[in-house]
């Protein structure tokens, strides 16, 4: 067989496709270079991941350099959805892993391996659609960008440096997810919450927290937040959960309103 005929061709080792994969979405936010988008392509492609997702990229589908990169992955880039907000790009997502490989501060969840997180996303992808965010080539994701993650992933290494570039680094991610996702796997059995679903109780409770004057020390409120995040992230919030805690804090809030609008004064201009 010639190098260019591709009769016959088979892999070394054949592998049959999780059908979970097609609940696996991979973000990319705000990406710097053609180059990254078409190898990221290519790298979950081969996979068996073709939810692709950019939030504010550079110009890529006028480039030569995407399309070469992404060789034999052409239709994921084509297929490709391009949003300017990551709400957007969360829509209709129930887990969200965030992706770092540098420390971060104490407030936020504690990163676990990327094996560890595969594990946790094959589990979940069963049943409900599981998003892959990776930041910023140079910068990676902001600290309010993590904190939107129900899980946070990080690949470990042998030295400082070099890090990985970020093609590499999702290819890494989504080899090992195709590897958890091999085999009998359990599904979770919670329901969990639509990642903006969840990210908007989180904006009801910093309201009526503020609107009962907690004082974060400091007047810290973001780092306070995280705190929050944190405790409630732990084990993810169920539809049920984002039911229940609307009801209290719903009726907290509406007590707090009926109880200022009795000792509001009859007269704005009265003393």
């Amino acid at each position: 067989m010639s190098q260019t005929d591709t009769t016959g061709y088979h892999r070394a080792i054949e592998a049959n496709v999780p059908t979970n994969l097609d609940n696996i979405r991979i973000i990319l936010c705000q990406p710097q270079g053609p180059l990254n988008i078409g190898s990221v392509a290519r790298a979950i492609k081969g996979m068996g991941i073709n939810d692709f997702w950019l939030v504010n990229p550079v110009d890529f589908l006028n480039q030569k350099e995407t399309w070469y990169m992404a060789h034999g992955a052409q239709d994921v880039i084509k297929g490709c959805r391009v949003v300017e907000t990551l709400s957007q790009a969360f829509d209709g997502v129930h887990f969200l892993v965030g992706t770092t490989h540098r420390r971060r501060r104490r407030r936020l969840s504690e990163p676990v391996s990327a094996r560890h997180a595969a594990a946790e996303v094959a589990r979940i992808s069963q049943e409900h659609k599981v998003a892959i965010l990776f930041g910023r080539e140079d910068l990676g994701l902001t600290n309010d960008e993590l904190c939107r993650c129900q899980l946070t992933a990080s690949i470990p290494m042998a030295t400082k440096n070099p890090s990985l570039n970020l093609a590499q680094a999702v290819q890494i991610m989504a080899y090992e997810i195709f590897l958890a996702s091999s085999g009998v796997v359990e599904p979770t059995e919670m329901v969990y919450a639509p990642v903006n679903e969840v990210q908007s109780f989180y904006e009801r409770v910093h309201d009526l927290i503020q609107k009962i004057q907690v004082k974060p020390i400091n007047d810290d409120w973001r780092t306070f937040m995280y705190t929050v995040r944190r405790v409630f992230s732990r084990k993810g919030l169920e539809q049920r959960d984002i039911a229940a805690l609307d009801m209290i804090f719903s009726t907290a809030k509406r007590y707090i309103d009926r109880l200022e609008s009795r000792l509001a004064p009859a007269n704005p201009d009265d003393k």
